[in-house]
């Protein structure tokens, strides 16, 4: 399993956490739906790092939840470098 499946697995399990708020939820669907398609993938991994570094500050993350989202940080830049 690439780097790339396993920050999509991650991803899915962030966005059943009900305890994320809508906001955050949001950010997280819309870096999901972009990596689905595999066109121009670079790009898109690069786009979904600054959003992840971005939540990664949000003061609305329980400690559990940042800890997922470094961790999704590190599968995307893990997925750059395997491209």
């Amino acid at each position: 399993m690439s780097s790339l499946d396993d920050a999509q697995e991650l991803l899915k399990a962030l966005l059943q956490d009900s305890s994320i708020s809508k906001s955050i939820h949001d950010v997280l669907e819309e870096i999901y739906e972009s990596l689905n398609d595999k066109k121009d993938i670079e790009v898109k991994i690069s786009s979904a790092l600054q959003k992840v570094e971005e939540l990664s500050t949000d003061a609305n993350l329980t400690a559990d939840v940042r800890t997922q989202i470094w961790s999704l940080s590190t599968l995307l830049e893990n997925a750059l470098k395997e491209l």
